[in-house]
C-alpha cells in the first residue's frame, strides 16, 4: 500500500511535472511584483491598497506575506490568478504578464494556479469526492480520468475513508483537506493560500501547515500565502514579507527577519511570539540608585538572531556572567530554530561584584556597604563589563533595569 505522502501516479506522469526544471534559476522566478498599485475607486483621498510592490517569488518556495487585516495582502495574492487587476505596475507568472493574458489565457492561469479558502468553499450537496472533481468535471474531463485523479489526492490528503461523506460530517481540518485537494486537481505549477489555516485550532493548524510543507517537497509547487499569524510563517515558509498600508517595509529569510526585525510593523507582529517580561518579574524591576549595592544584580536581555552559524552555550554566558562566583539566573524566555537558525531571547540575572561597592565606599566602610544604593560610577563600570562578557555570546545584550 502506498504511503500517505508518496507522490500519487498522475502527478508523476503530468506534462506539468516531468517539465518542472531541474534548476530554478534556469527560467528565473515563478512570480514577480513589477511596481505594483492598487487603488479601488476613484474619488479625492482614496488611499491605494497597494503602493510600489515590488518581490519576487522563487520557483518552488514557500512564501508568506503577512500583515494586519486590510493591509493589502488578499489584494496582492488575488494579482497572481487575475482576480484582481492592478491599478500600475504588471505581475507575471513564470514569466507571463498577466494583465496581457485574454479570457482563454486567464482560464489555463488559473487551471496552473491552485486556491486553498479560509472558509473551504465547499458544496454542502455534494460529497468529498464530487467536491474534489467538479473542476474536472466542468473542464470536461472523462468520468474515469476524474475517478483516477481524485483517488490519488484522496490518499495524498489523507482522506480516502472520506471519499463519499458530505461536508457537514467533517472537522474543520478535514474540509480543509478537502479545499487542498481541490486546489491540486489540475496539477497546477503555483498553489496560493488565503487564510489556510485562520478558522482552524492550533493542532489542526499545525496538521495542515505540515500536508501543505510536504506537498511543496514533494511536488516542487511553489506556495503563496497570506496569514496575519506569525507562527504559520514561522513554521511553514522559506521567505516572508511585510506589509503595512500597502507597502512592503521588510522582506527576506524567514529566519533573518524574525531574528533581527528592522520595521516596527514587523516587531509589533512578532510581539505574540517574543517571550515578553511576566508580570510578576515585572514588578520587581527597579532603577539602579533604588537597589541596595552588596545585593544588586543586573536584569540582562539576552538575543540570539541566528545570524552567525554557532550554536548559543548557554555554559560559557553564564561563566563569563559569574564573576568572583557570583549568582547567575536564567529567569525568562526561550530559544528557537527556524531553517536552521537557534534564535530566541533570554532575560538572565548577574550579581554585581560587591568589590564595586567597596571601592567606592573605600576599606573603612567595608562592613556598611550594603546599605548603601548601588548607582556610583565604580557599580556602573561594573555593570558595563559584565554587558560586554555577553555580548561575546550572544548578538544582542541590554539592561533592562535590576532587581
Amino acid at each position: 500500500m502506498p504511503s500517505l505522502f508518496d507522490t500519487p501516479g498522475f502527478i508523476a506522469a503530468a506534462p506539468a511535472w516531468s517539465a518542472r526544471p531541474a534548476s530554478s534559476e534556469a527560467q528565473g522566478p515563478a512570480v514577480v511584483f513589477d511596481r505594483i498599485g492598487k487603488v479601488f475607486g476613484n474619488s479625492p483621498g482614496t488611499v491605494p491598497a497597494l503602493a510600489d510592490v515590488q518581490l519576487q517569488v522563487a520557483r518552488g518556495e514557500v512564501f508568506g506575506i503577512i500583515g494586519r487585516s486590510g493591509a493589502g495582502k488578499s489584494t496582492l495574492l488575488r494579482l497572481v490568478n487575475g482576480l484582481e487587476k492592478p491599478t500600475s505596475g504588471t505581475v507575471s507568472v513564470n514569466g507571463v504578464s498577466v494583465g496581457e493574458l485574454d479570457e482563454r489565457g486567464l482560464v489555463a492561469l488559473r487551471r496552473r494556479t491552485g486556491m486553498v479558502f479560509q472558509h473551504f468553499n465547499l458544496l454542502s450537496a455534494k460529497t468529498v469526492r464530487e467536491n474534489i472533481g467538479l473542476p474536472l468535471k466542468i473542464a470536461g474531463a472523462s468520468k474515469a480520468a476524474i475517478e483516477r485523479k481524485v483517488d490519488a489526492l484522496l490518499e495524498l490528503v489523507g482522506l480516502s475513508e472520506k471519499r463519499n461523506a458530505y461536508p457537514a460530517s467533517l472537522s474543520g481540518g478535514q474540509k480543509q483537506r478537502v479545499g487542498i485537494a481541490r486546489a491540486l486537481v489540475h496539477d497546477p505549477d503555483i498553489l496560493l493560500c488565503d487564510e489556510a489555516t485562520s478558522a482552524l485550532d492550533p493542532e489542526t493548524t499545525q496538521s495542515i501547515l505540515a500536508l501543505l510543507r510536504d506537498i511543496n517537497r514533494r511536488l516542487g509547487l511553489t506556495i503563496i500565502l497570506i496569514t496575519h499569524e506569525m507562527e504559520v510563517i514561522r513554521e511553514v515558509c522559506d521567505t516572508v514579507a511585510v506589509i503595512e498600508r500597502g507597502q512592503v517595509v521588510e522582506t527576506g529569510p524567514v529566519w533573518q527577519v524574525f531574528g533581527s526585525p528592522q520595521h516596527d510593523a514587523t516587531r509589533a507582529l512578532l510581539r505574540t511570539l517574543v517571550h515578553d517580561l511576566p508580570a510578576d518579574l515585572a514588578a520587581r524591576v527597579k532603577p539602579l540608585h533604588e537597589v541596595t549595592a552588596g545585593e544588586a544584580r543586573v536584569l540582562l536581555d539576552v538575543r540570539f538572531t541566528g545570524a552567525d552559524e554557532r550554536e548559543p552555550d548557554l555554559g560559557a554566558l553564564a561563566h563569563a556572567l559569574s564573576v568572583d562566583g557570583g549568582r547567575v539566573s536564567f529567569v525568562h524566555g526561550g530559544i528557537d530554530r527556524i531553517q536552521g537558525h537557534a534564535q530566541g531571547r533570554l532575560v538572565v540575572t548577574a550579581q554585581i561584584p560587591a568589590a564595586a561597592a567597596v571601592l567606592e565606599l573605600g576599606d573603612g566602610a567595608h562592613g556598611a556597604h550594603g546599605d548603601r544604593g548601588a548607582d556610583t560610577p565604580a557599580v556602573r563600570a561594573q555593570i558595563a563589563a559584565l554587558v560586554e562578557r555577553a555580548r561575546q555570546h550572544a548578538n544582542h545584550v541590554e539592561v533592562l533595569g535590576y532587581v
